[in-house]
């Protein structure tokens, strides 16, 4: 018999408690993540709400969503589907259940960022921003299989969503995925940015993750 998809694991999390912040990712093709709060949460479903003004017409009833958050020691995502919605303007209330949970562990914890071994281009959008403002072109200074950090000119800011894309030479691989700025410094005239992955398909992030091992057993040898 197939297991079935549970959120217990998780109900100790304080992110997962009433009041708890979450980011909901959507299947359409361009949509930014939408913050959500938690009302309830039991092993066989999740209650969230978010401000409904903060999307235009969006219906998802019987969509499919994906909740992902992460700490130092592991990453969760949920696939879920949307089971009940409801307007109480201005707040919108969604009941979910799990589809699908992945748990992904940092044998040694958080896994630092480390240098590639070619120069990589990481051209980007950034969701929501100014026509003249939303492009933008970095250039990859470190990662894990979580995050980025990343080297632009272009005007980023702290908690911006971004959709990126760049190649991994080795495997003539293009990784597409979005991310969220989550720390921003300045060196050189250049903002330095890093962002966690928000939305990423696993086979992308099965890339990634060969090509840091790749560059860990090549830096112990």
């Amino acid at each position: 018999m197939a297991d079935i998809p549970t959120l217990q694991p998780f109900l100790n999390d304080s992110r997962l408690q009433r009041g708890g912040m979450l980011q909901m990712q959507i299947s359409k093709k361009g949509q930014a993540p939408i913050p959500i709060i938690v009302e309830h949460a039991k092993a066989g479903y999740l209650v969230v709400s978010y401000e409904a003004n903060t999307t235009e017409n969006l219906q998802l009833l019987g969509s499919h969503v994906r909740v992902r958050w992460e700490n130092d020691a592991s990453v969760h995502t949920v696939e879920m589907e949307v089971v009940q919605e409801q307007t109480v303007w201005p707040i919108k209330l969604l009941g979910l259940i799990p589809l699908s949970v992945s748990v992904e562990i940092a044998l040694r914890g958080r896994q630092e960022p480390i240098a590639p071994d070619f120069i990589i281009h990481v051209p980007y959008k950034v969701m929501g921003a100014r026509p003249s403002e939303e492009r933008g072109e970095g250039v990859l200074l470190k990662f894990s299989p979580t995050r980025l950090v990343i080297g632009t000119d272009g005007y980023v800011a702290k908690g911006d969503f971004v959709n990126l894309s760049f190649s991994i030479p080795h495997f003539k691989q293009e990784i597409v995925g979005m991310g969220k700025v989550v720390e921003k410094n300045f060196e050189d005239s250049k903002a330095l940015i890093e962002l966690i992955f928000t939305d990423i398909s696993k086979q992308n992030h099965e890339w990634i993750k060969k090509y840091y091992k790749m560059l860990q057993e090549t830096a112990s040898s």
